[in-house]
C-alpha cells in the first residue's frame, strides 16, 4: 500500500503504521485487523470493533478514559476467527 496517499485519498484514514505497537487506539487496530481495507471508513471501522467487543468477540482495555487494543488480543481474535472458519 502506498504510504503517500493523502487523508482526502484515503477515506478519512491515517498513514498506515510500518510496525504496529503492543498498544493501539481503535484506528490502528482496525487498519491492523485491515478494516481500512475491506470498504469501512474510520467510524464505521470503530463501531464494528464496538460491536466484536459489545458481543465478547474481542477483548479491549480501558486506560485513562480511552479504548486500546493490546496486539495479543487482536492477533487472539484473528485465530479465533480463522479457527470458526474451518
Amino acid at each position: 500500500m502506498n504510504n503517500n496517499i493523502s487523508q482526502k485519498d484515503s477515506g478519512g484514514w491515517p498513514q498506515r503504521p510500518d510496525r504496529f505497537p503492543d498498544l493501539m487506539t481503535p484506528l490502528e487496530a482496525a487498519m491492523f485487523l485491515r478494516l481500512d481495507e475491506l470498504g469501512h471508513d474510520p467510524k464505521s471501522a470503530v463501531r464494528t470493533l464496538n460491536y466484536w467487543r459489545d458481543q465478547g468477540h474481542l477483548r479491549a482495555t480501558k486506560y485513562a478514559r480511552h479504548v486500546w487494543y493490546l496486539k495479543k488480543e487482536l492477533e487472539k481474535f484473528l485465530e479465533n476467527k480463522t479457527e470458526e472458519s474451518l
